[in-house]
């Protein structure tokens, strides 16, 4: 099969260890968080930067920096988790924090999964009651600030 479910992929943060590569992150310790129930989107988007020449009247468009995105995780609001402890500490911070979400994509039961690995600013922590047939829910938002540094399933 070539394409997976979401289910069962994990959301993990780290530390504000500084990493260049991909091994640094690896070696950083990841506190899983519970209870998450959407991680969105995330990955690179180069911003659009357009010149039009007076000559032929063409708009022409170039490549302009890059922006690996806001990753929205929205969680069931779990007091006595680690994991959701460590974001609203991460969110009272200015520092950047190490992130990793693992898919459940192995190709076998033996498998590994997909890994990627980014760092970037818990930029808020809010809460999102809805009415009376709703979960209470944390919603994070997690500024990437880094490439995102990726390992293909295997």
């Amino acid at each position: 099969m070539a394409v997976n479910s979401a289910n069962g992929s994990r959301f993990s943060i780290g530390t504000t260890l500084a990493c260049a590569n991909l091994t640094d992150y690896q070696s950083d310790v990841y506190t899983a968080v519970g209870e998450v129930e959407d991680l969105g989107e995330f990955g690179d988007e180069s911003a659009e930067i357009v010149f039009t020449s007076l000559s032929d009247g063409r708009v022409r468009k170039f490549k302009g920096p890059r922006n690996a995105g806001t990753v929205n995780v929205t969680c069931g609001d779990d007091p006595n988790n680690s994991g959701q402890d460590a974001m609203v500490v991460a969110e009272a911070s200015t520092l950047d924090y190490n992130f990793r979400i693992e898919f459940n994509d192995a190709p076998t039961i033996s498998g590994t999964p997909s890994v990627h690995y980014f760092s970037g600013k818990v930029m808020s922590k809010k809460y999102n009651v809805g009415n009376a047939s709703n979960i209470i829910k944390r919603m994070f938002a997690v500024g990437i600030n880094s490439a995102v540094f990726s390992v293909d399933a295997s």
